[in-house]
C-alpha cells in the first residue's frame, strides 16, 4: 500500500508560501493588466527598485549590531578564529556579490529577449538547479530526486507538446526560445550563488538584495538614458505621456509583488535549498494560465498540478513509502542517525556481585 505523508514542516516552509502567494499575484498582475510590463527595460527598474528598497531593513539591522564593532568585541572575536575570519571577509564577499548582480542582470536581459516565447522552459529549472547545487554545495541527489526531476520534465513536455508552444517557438522564434533557456541556466546558478554567498560569506538576505538591487538599477538607469538619447529602441515617452493614478497603482502592484517574490525566494533558498524555489515558480506558473481558455486547458491544469506535486516530492515536503523513495529523506536520515546513536551508547551493567564490602 502507498502511504504518503509529509515531511519535516517547520517555519522556513514560510517563506516558500508567501513568495508563491506574491508569485501568483504578480503573474496575474501581468496578464490582467500589461501596462508597465509593455516596457522591459522599465520593468527591470522595477524590479531592481523592489530589490533596492530592502536597504531599509538591512540599515535597520546595522544600526542594531552596531555595538559589535567595538574595540572590545573585535579582541573577543580575534580570539576566536572562526568569528574574526567572520569579520574579514568583506572584500571576498563583494566580489560574490557582484558576479551574483551580473548574473542576475545578464539573466534579465535574456528574459526580456524571450518575453515572445511561450515554451515552459522553467520546467528544466529544476534539473538545473540540482547539478549546479551538487557541483557548488557537494548536495547528492537521491532516488526520490530523480524521479521527481524526470516527471516534472516529462510533464512540461506534454504541456508544451500538446499546446503545440515548443513547435511554434522552434519554428517561428528559435532565438528567443534559445533565449529563454539560457534565462533558466543563468537563473539556476544565481539562486545557487546567492545561496553560497549568504550562507558561506555570513551576509543577509536583505544585505545581499540590496546590493543586487543597486547594481542593476545603476546599470538600467545609465542604458535607459543612454537609449532615449542615441538608440530609441524603447518608447520612453509614450508610457509616461499616458500614465494616470491607475496605471501608478499597477505599478506600485509590480512592485509590491516583485519584492514579496524576491524576499521569499531568498529566504527559501537560504533556509531551504535553491531547488524549493521551484515551487514559488509553479504557483506563479498557475496564474498564467487561469485565463488560458484554450482546449487543452483541462490537461494542461492536471499537468500543472502533477508538477506541484513532484516538487513538493522533490523538495520532502511530502514522502511516499514506496519502492524506497522515502529512505534518504533528511528526516529518515536524521531518524537513523539518532537510532544508530542510542544503539551505540554503552551499557553499564551494576555488577553487584563485583564489589566487595569492606
Amino acid at each position: 500500500m502507498v502511504c504518503i505523508h509529509l515531511g519535516i514542516i517547520d517555519k522556513n516552509l514560510i517563506p516558500i508560501l508567501i513568495g508563491s502567494i506574491f508569485c501568483f499575484l504578480n503573474r496575474l498582475l501581468h496578464i490582467v493588466s500589461p501596462g508597465i510590463y509593455e516596457n522591459p527595460v522599465l520593468v527591470g527598474v522595477c524590479v531592481s527598485l523592489s530589490r533596492f528598497l530592502t536597504v531599509i531593513p538591512f540599515i535597520i539591522l546595522k544600526i542594531r549590531s552596531k555595538g559589535i564593532r567595538s574595540d572590545a568585541n573585535i579582541k573577543r572575536l580575534k580570539a576566536i578564529p572562526f568569528l574574526y575570519k567572520k569579520q574579514n571577509s568583506n572584500l571576498d564577499k563583494y566580489k560574490y556579490i557582484l558576479l551574483s548582480a551580473i548574473i542576475n542582470l545578464i539573466q534579465s536581459i535574456f528574459l526580456v529577449l524571450s518575453f515572445n516565447a511561450v515554451t515552459n522552459a522553467w520546467i528544466w529549472t529544476i534539473l538545473i538547479a540540482t547539478i549546479f547545487y551538487y557541483f557548488i554545495f557537494k548536495v547528492k541527489p537521491y532516488k526520490h530526486h530523480f524521479l521527481s526531476i524526470f516527471l516534472i520534465i516529462l510533464t512540461g513536455l506534454i504541456i508544451d507538446i500538446s499546446t503545440k508552444s515548443l513547435i511554434d517557438d522552434a519554428s517561428n522564434r528559435p532565438v528567443a526560445l534559445i533565449m529563454k533557456y539560457l534565462k533558466e541556466i543563468l537563473f539556476s546558478l544565481y539562486n545557487v550563488i546567492a545561496k553560497y554567498v549568504m550562507e558561506k560569506k555570513y551576509i543577509s538576505v536583505y544585505e545581499f538584495s540590496f546590493y543586487i538591487g543597486l547594481f542593476n538599477l545603476i546599470v538600467l538607469i545609465i542604458f535607459a538614458i543612454i537609449d532615449s538619447y542615441y538608440f530609441h529602441l524603447n518608447e520612453y515617452n509614450k508610457y509616461f505621456d499616458k500614465i494616470d493614478y491607475k496605471e501608478i497603482l499597477k505599478v506600485l502592484g509590480v512592485l509590491f509583488t516583485q519584492l514579496g517574490i524576491n524576499l521569499g525566494s531568498l529566504f527559501t533558498t537560504k533556509n531551504c535549498s535553491p531547488c524549493h524555489v521551484f515551487i514559488i515558480f509553479v504557483f506563479g506558473q498557475i496564474a498564467y494560465y487561469i485565463c488560458y481558455t484554450s482546449e487543452y486547458i483541462i490537461l494542461v491544469t492536471i499537468c500543472l498540478i502533477i508538477i506541484l506535486f513532484f516538487s513538493l516530492l522533490f523538495n520532502e515536503i511530502i514522502e511516499i513509502d514506496l519502492f524506497g523513495l522515502s529512505y534518504n529523506t533528511k528526516r529518515n536520515i536524521i531518524k537513523r542517525a539518532e537510532n544508530e546513536t542510542i544503539t551505540n551508547i554503552p551499557i553499564f551493567e551494576d555488577n553487584e556481585s563485583s564489589i566487595e564490602l569492606t
